[in-house]
């Protein structure tokens, strides 16, 4: 190389696409259903999970929310009672 040129790299892959298939859905309808609300305790993620509560409340009837709040990464407690008590958690990761 010589001395007069600097190299640029540019550090970013070429963009990929893979589609997948979604996973398989246990429940018909979300309508009657008790939803879990996972929250990892991070900024932002509480108003995540309540715009997505408040959709959720706006398109089911008779949905039932149980909001969550982990309050560290080792914390597992809630996470049996969570699941065994609901038909679907959503967990959200924010900052």
């Amino acid at each position: 190389m010589r001395e007069d040129y600097i190299e640029i790299v540019n550090p970013t892959a070429t963009r990929s696409v893979e589609q997948t298939k979604l996973a398989p859905r246990r429940l018909e309808s979300l309508r009657g259903s008790r939803i879990g609300l996972l929250d990892n305790n991070k900024p932002n993620a509480d108003k995540f999970l309540g715009y997505v509560g408040e959709l959720l409340n706006a398109r089911y009837d008779g949905i039932e929310l149980v909001a969550k709040r982990k309050m560290t990464r080792t914390e597992a407690d809630c996470l049996v009672e969570l699941s065994s008590g609901c038909d679907a958690v959503i967990n959200a990761f924010a900052d």
